[in-house]
């Protein structure tokens, strides 16, 4: 058995069957039997390897074991398959490090699916069977946790000890991870460890992944500078990967064949910025990166993780280049997420300062909706977020987002899903209250909720068949469970809205509708 035993719960173990941006339903309830039917269908068990170890593993744990394999060699260092982590652990187990993403259902996505918590989402219940997993009577190893959910642990004290959580780690620790693991083994470890950014790893240090990734992803830069208040990955220092290191990590991915890249970063258009006052793309640099990662051997396609609208607005012949350089076309879609956050311009001023640049606060709601236009024409599909509750948001800065989404429907042949969250106090807004979606919500933003939630249904009616890449039979299976499942939530908040007396603002004809696609029955 090996010295460290690394795991992540079963929500990020799965491929959802490569169904585009269906790891969203890691967050929906296990509390009603619709819910339960549709992870058992979407979320397959992971793949393993002839060692009894998953093929592919997120990205971040993929980092970890790569830094403690430099440090103990190879049969030291085991990741386990999350359903049977129990079978890895042995006598000369010295730590357990799990990997977590939103451990106790904290994280946005998932304080919105469960009605701010009331009911339990897939990720808080995979993660604590995984944590009951790491336990063994008696044990002499100790169970540490990290990643970026292990901030959860911060607004429910006592729940480390009582999950048997030895050890909890914050920040970056990919240059010195086996330090602290060795010091976790000798018991000189504290039980909360905390990492800024004045040791935060310079890329030199960062460790290169060793075998393929959960989406085949690989990390192009860390940190962002746009400043949105409720982010942490702003507070991050700035630091991009050079060429030939992303070229590298991407054949780890190849050694399995994996011809689509996910190319990881908080900003991809901010890859080797160098304007930090107007912060218009460095074009030459991202043309560079994605011209670089199609010429790699076996790559015929790869998107960015994460994209600012503004970048189109002010660059729309990069956006045309990229498409290009990666042959997106009609069936070729190249995803993105991307933050809206809110239809105010008061409130794009004073929570997403420069999110906008460099334009003003101002034409926020005009600079989403030609981005999405610019994006749409290029055969980008981007997957935007949306914020209830942001501190000081009024009903009014509510009906704002919900007129963006009117004029958003609008655009001729428009692709794009609205995820509506709920406000988590993180980033520099750490401390604030959580929005409370069954307490606090009111009929502005009922509205913003439903209104996004319609749209997506519209998205699955059209687009979801041919943008599923699976057999007939399975990829009419996944459609059919997609539809219904999104016919199924609407009706649940109609319900809902009906119950709390909340009006649904009846939208203008979309495009789709025009065409024939109806969804909801909004009251007058």
């Amino acid at each position: 058995m090996a010295k460290y035993v690394l795991a992540a719960d079963y929500t990020l173990m799965t491929n959802y069957r490569g169904v585009p941006l269906a790891t969203f339903f890691s967050c929906i309830p296990t509390d009603h039997w619709h819910s339960r039917l549709v992870f058992r269908i979407l979320a397959d068990p992971p793949k393993l390897d002839a060692r009894g170890q998953p093929i592919r593993v997120p990205y971040g744990l993929r980092k970890i074991e790569a830094a403690l394999v430099k440090a103990v060699g190879r049969n030291e260092v085991v990741v386990a398959d999350p359903q049977k982590l129990e079978s890895y652990i042995g006598d000369d187990t010295e730590v357990v490090g799990l990997h977590s993403m939103d451990p106790l259902g904290l994280g946005p996505v998932s304080m919105s699916f469960t009605m701010g918590g009331t009911l339990t989402p897939y990720t808080k219940a995979k993660f604590l069977e995984l944590a009951g997993k790491a336990q063994r009577p008696g044990r002499t190893y100790k169970v540490m946790l990290g990643g970026p959910g292990a901030w959860q642990f911060d607004y429910r004290p006592g729940l480390q000890g009582m999950l048997g959580i030895d050890h909890l780690v914050h920040g970056e620790t990919d240059h010195f991870v086996h330090e602290i693991f060795e010091n976790a083994a000798r018991g000189d470890a504290e039980p909360v460890m905390r990492y800024t950014n004045h040791t935060a790893p310079r890329v030199d240090q960062v460790p290169k992944i060793l075998g393929p990734t959960m989406h085949s992803m690989v990390e192009v830069m860390r940190g962002c500078g746009r400043g949105c208040e409720f982010c942490e990955v702003t507070l991050r220092r700035t630091r991009y990967f050079p060429l030939d290191f992303i070229g590298d990590e991407i054949a780890a991915n190849m050694r399995i064949d994996s011809p689509s890249i996910q190319l990881h970063s908080d900003d991809i258009f901010l890859y080797r910025l160098e304007d930090w006052r107007t912060m218009e793309p460095n074009e030459d640099a991202v043309r560079e990166l994605f011209t670089y990662v199609m010429s790699r051997p076996g790559v015929n396609h790869c998107y960015p993780t994460h994209g600012t609208v503004s970048a189109a607005v002010t660059n729309p012949a990069l956006i045309e280049d990229l498409s290009e350089i990666v042959h997106a076309g009609p069936d070729k879609w190249i995803g993105v997420q991307s933050g809206i956050e809110t239809g105010s311009p008061r409130l794009s001023e004073a929570v997403l300062h420069r999110k906008a640049a460099p334009f003003t606060a101002d034409e926020w709601p005009d600079i989403v909706v030609r981005g999405t236009e610019i994006l749409n024409r290029n055969h980008w599909f981007p997957a935007y977020t949306l914020i209830l509750g942001l501190p000081g948001e009024t009903p009014e800065d509510a009906w704002m987002t919900v007129d963006l989404i009117d004029r958003m429907e609008q655009i001729p042949d428009n692709h794009f899903i609205t995820a509506p969250l709920t406000f988590v106090p993180i980033g520099a807004l750490r401390g604030e209250e959580f929005y409370n979606l069954d307490a606090m919500i009111d009929e502005a933003r009922f509205n913003v909720a439903y209104r996004a939630w319609r749209h997506v249904v519209l998205e699955m009616d059209q687009d979801l068949w041919r943008l599923t890449r699976l057999p007939a039979p399975v990829r009419a299976l996944i459609v059919a469970t997609g539809r219904l499942g999104g016919r199924f939530i609407l009706n649940i908040m109609e319900r809902y809205g009906r119950r709390r007396g909340f009006r649904i603002r009846r939208p203008a004809t979309t495009v789709r509708e025009a065409e024939g696609h109806t969804v909801g029955f909004p009251a007058a």
